[in-house]
């Protein structure tokens, strides 16, 4: 069902695919004012728009509404509209993926009906669509960086000591897998796109990671460095089980499949939930995104003054992490006012001796002092 509601571009109506493809490749005339005006979008922004307008068609198409020989345009209709948004909820989409699919569906129109006004779609009635609905947070359970990256190091270490060769291999890419998103938790696709000596370079401080605008959804560059602990690891995995399992074959690819090709996103997902599966039990598995809530959720914990630090390390704004990532402002909240009560707690409880120990030294009715040692 999910891949019915989910059409591929070949499988789009003809006139929205050529429309889609035809808008977005490069043209000179458009530069000098001679065509629409169709608005540029970085690779990851036109890959999620895609993705969104597919889920778009396959809901009209799933529901009986989509006539293929009709405009893309004629086919937005706030009828049509309400219906996907109430087929979503059913579906049980949080209210955040609601407003994303619409600007996707927007973003979309943008490409196939330039000119065509549909800010309706972020606005109903005038009414901004955030206003209109409760905004409410999937209930998640988000583990500590440090949690997930001591797991990694587990599984790396576990996996030095296995007998079975096939074993020993993908156990060890995973725990570097694991290890590699709790440190920086890059987002599916640009975990897949690593490459060595092309993004993930090698100088003598160690191993880097150089992600430019095309990797990046944020259509920004980002780069960093890894934790010693992982610069170990990565560099056993490259060396040993790497090259084992390529099998002299060349391939610039970071993740390769126990079978010599490269572990793509699918298989990275599948490998994420797998593993959590095993070390949090059924129906707590999570794919490799969990690790992005994290890092935006440990960093005002363990920081409150800085909270700004888990979006410098994600690569994306800190007004971003705020509304898509962080767990933790309510946890960091409840962290210093738990401190706060335990502090009051001391206080008063440092009171109250004083207060008992001058009462039991005061004289009683009866004229005798109370014996401390009663």
């Amino acid at each position: 069902m999910a891949d019915r509601l989910c059409l591929p571009l070949a499988a789009w109506p003809e006139g929205d695919r050529k429309g889609w493809l035809a808008a977005l490749a490069p043209d000179r005339s458009r530069r000098f004012g001679l065509g629409p005006q169709v608005p540029s979008m970085p690779p990851a922004t036109q890959r999620k728009t895609q993705g969104g307008y597919a889920r778009w068609l396959g809901f009209l198409a799933s529901s009986g509404r989509l006539d293929p020989a009709a405009a893309p345009a004629t086919r937005v209709t706030e009828e049509a509209v309400a219906a996907w948004t109430d087929d979503m909820r059913g579906r049980g989409n949080a209210d955040h993926t609601l407003v994303g699919r619409l600007g996707e569906l927007r973003r979309a129109m943008a490409v196939l009906a330039p000119g065509q006004c549909f800010r309706w779609l972020a606005r109903p009635g005038g009414v901004p669509i955030r206003a209109r609905l409760a905004m409410r947070r999937r209930a998640l359970t988000v583990h500590h960086p440090s949690a997930m990256f001591a797991w990694g190091l587990a599984l790396v270490e576990r996996a030095k000591g296995l007998g079975g060769d096939q074993q020993r291999r993908v156990m060890l890419r995973d725990g570097v897998l694991i290890m590699l998103l709790a440190a920086r938790a890059p987002r599916l696709r640009s975990l897949a796109s690593l490459r060595l000596g092309v993004n993930v370079l090698r100088d003598p401080e160690g191993w880097r990671i150089d992600f430019d605008e095309g990797d990046m959804k944020t259509g920004r560059s980002l780069e960093y460095g890894l934790p010693d602990a992982l610069k170990a690891a990565l560099d056993r995995y490259v060396e040993v089980e790497r090259a084992e399992m390529l099998g002299g074959r060349v391939e610039d690819a970071l993740w390769i499949n126990w079978d010599g090709r490269p572990l793509r996103t699918r298989g990275i997902d599948k490998r994420i939930r797998w593993w959590s599966e095993k070390r949090f039990g059924k129906g707590a598995s999570f794919g490799p995104h969990r690790f992005r809530y994290g890092i935006a959720t440990g960093a005002p914990i363990a920081d409150p003054e800085a909270p700004a630090i888990g979006a410098a390390v994600l690569g994306i704004t800190a007004g971003t992490a705020k509304e898509a990532y962080d767990r933790g402002s309510r946890a960091a909240a409840a962290k210093r006012f738990h401190a706060g009560l335990a502090e009051e707690r001391k206080q008063t409880a440092a009171l109250a001796r004083n207060i008992f120990a001058r009462r039991r030294r005061e004289p009683r009715e009866d004229g005798e002092r109370t014996d401390p040692g009663e």
